[in-house]
């Protein structure tokens, strides 16, 4: 509490009372006018819970202070302090919210009856804002973990319908990067790492991430054992470079173990991260032949380069080189040539060797087609590049993969040459043609041969909406034409839609148009 009075005798005269009379109370500040008052409460760490003041004082009166101190605190109680000739003044600062008033001289027992029911209104008021905080802490919990299961999911699966996606409104507007962390070598690592030494590690890892984004809102989480995806809302896009520059460092120095960064391009459309990760998980595959503890970003997949790490006998590099040639020109000779490679590639010794040679020879055919339309970015790809020679079982495997890769490839180059038209307008058409099947951003960009991440965008700014946007309202638009033309249970319209959850599907209706299905339904059979 803090007292204010202009007269010594009645300041020391409150003090004694409250100090011999009750209990539990602590006095924050004594002073001899407003102006002081208010200077000096509005610097204390803790606000005050009750204010007794004079009415009439120099440089700021009682009522002006209660008035400004009540702009950045309501919660306290404000006593006026009057003598008979100033009630006129009390009326006043009862009607702007004083809570009670004592006159001069100041009658003992009253003043504690006073104070003690203030005492319990306080106890009462804080212990519902105790409650309301915890209350507000516990659903500041819950919505962290709903986020982090969604970005768990949308992480973890190949491909989501675009009605998941949906969920991703949940998250405040903002511009945001994505980080994909990998640890190096752990598989040559591990035997010697126990899983208990692991954990800890682990957790040190973890820390040295919250250390490194402990400056911006971000969420972290894992949904494999040695990799940790991180998204960061509104950084400062000067620092970030650096930053995870610094974070690769700290784990360096503070674990047996390096990592490799994959970091995306800013974006602001959260339903992109389903085919951002895609391009992460892509960008950090080439540290299987650049080498770990490196930061990789994600416009490198546009200037996708190989770094050679070993002696490779000059003839593999060269049937190689003719293979792409061939194929460059469609010349028939292409066949021939990627014979010769895989000949060539059988005489190595070193299994090391055959899988840096297939990749070296994917990453070329990726090089000279990269200015293509709609093959300027192709992170799937890539990675499936990357997976041939990891899952091969055996040379003859490893070959017929390779060439089905590489038959993709031409397919691919081939659609996009012949097809015609507007990409927009064919995926809306497919788009319509597949409104009761689950949806997802890569099939409509595949369909229209075009990367996923560059069709959302291209498709946003032909269109002014979002590919989720666009496909939500199609949704909600045969919904309602079922709503009204139809009988059908909404279960099922929901189904009709591609919705398979009819609760979801009721909520979202709601969202955008206002009413509830059943509700629409009724408007439009009595409207």
């Amino acid at each position: 509490m803090a007292i204010v009075d202009d007269e010594p005798r009645i300041r020391r005269g409150i003090e004694r009372l409250i100090k011999t009379g009750i209990e539990n109370w602590e006095i924050a500040g004594v002073y001899s006018d407003g102006q002081e008052a208010y200077t000096a409460i509005h610097q204390l760490k803790q606000p005050i819970d009750v204010l007794f003041t004079d009415v009439q004082m120099p440089l700021m009166d009682g009522l002006t202070l209660v008035r400004e101190l009540k702009k950045e605190n309501n919660d306290f109680f404000s006593i006026i302090i009057s003598g008979f000739d100033d009630f006129k003044y009390v009326q006043t600062a009862l009607r702007e919210g004083a809570t009670d008033y004592i006159l001069k001289p100041i009658d003992r027992n009253k003043f504690k009856q006073l104070l003690l029911n203030i005492q319990e209104q306080v106890i009462q008021i804080r212990a519902e804002r105790e409650k309301y905080e915890k209350a507000e802490e516990m659903l500041v919990r819950l919505t962290v973990e709903r986020q982090l299961q969604l970005l768990n999911d949308a992480t973890s699966k190949d491909s989501v319908d675009l009605s998941f996606l949906e969920w991703f409104r949940q998250f405040p507007e903002g511009t945001y990067y994505l980080l994909y962390l990998g640890v190096d070598q752990i598989l040559a690592k591990k035997q010697a790492v126990s899983s208990e030494d692991w954990n800890l590690w682990d957790k040190k890892i973890e820390d040295l991430i919250k250390e490194a984004q402990k400056s911006s809102q971000y969420w972290l989480w894992k949904n494999s054992q040695y990799a940790y995806w991180v998204l960061i809302k509104d950084p400062d896009k000067e620092n970030i470079e650096p930053e995870c520059l610094r974070l690769k460092s700290a784990v360096k120095r503070s674990t047996p173990f390096t990592i490799s960064i994959a970091l995306s391009d800013p974006f602001k459309d959260l339903s992109l991260l389903t085919n951002i990760k895609d391009e992460l998980r892509s960008a950090l595959q080439f540290r299987m032949v650049q080498g770990g503890n490196k930061l990789f970003k994600t416009e490198s997949l546009k200037r996708i380069s190989y770094n050679k790490i070993t002696e490779v006998p000059p003839a593999i590099y060269k049937w190689a080189e003719e293979t792409v040639e061939a194929m460059e020109h469609g010349e028939d000779k292409a066949e021939q040539a990627f014979n010769q490679f895989f000949a060539s590639l059988k005489e190595a010794s070193s299994p090391f060797l055959i899988q840096e040679s297939v990749r070296y020879l994917c990453i070329r055919i990726i090089n000279c087609w990269i200015k293509e339309d709609g093959l300027n970015e192709l992170p799937e790809l890539i990675q499936e590049a990357f997976k041939i020679t990891e899952e091969a079982s055996s040379f003859e495997k490893l070959k017929l993969d390779t060439e089905i890769w590489m038959q993709k490839m031409r397919d691919k180059r081939e659609a996009a040459h012949n097809e015609q038209g507007d990409p927009v307008k064919r995926a809306k058409v497919w788009i319509q043609e597949h409104l009761e099947q689950g949806i997802t951003i890569k099939q409509i960009a595949a369909h229209v041969h075009l990367n996923a991440t560059y069709f959302c965008e291209y498709f946003k700014n032909q269109t002014g909406e979002t590919v989720l946007d666009y496909v939500t309202n199609e949704r909600l638009k045969k919904a309602k034409e079922l709503l009204i033309h139809t009988d059908l249970k909404v279960y099922d319209i929901a189904a009709k839609v591609g919705y398979q959850d009819t609760k979801y599907f009721s909520r979202l209706f709601k969202q955008w148009t206002g009413k509830r299905p059943s509700e629409f339904r009724e408007m439009h059979e009595y409207g």
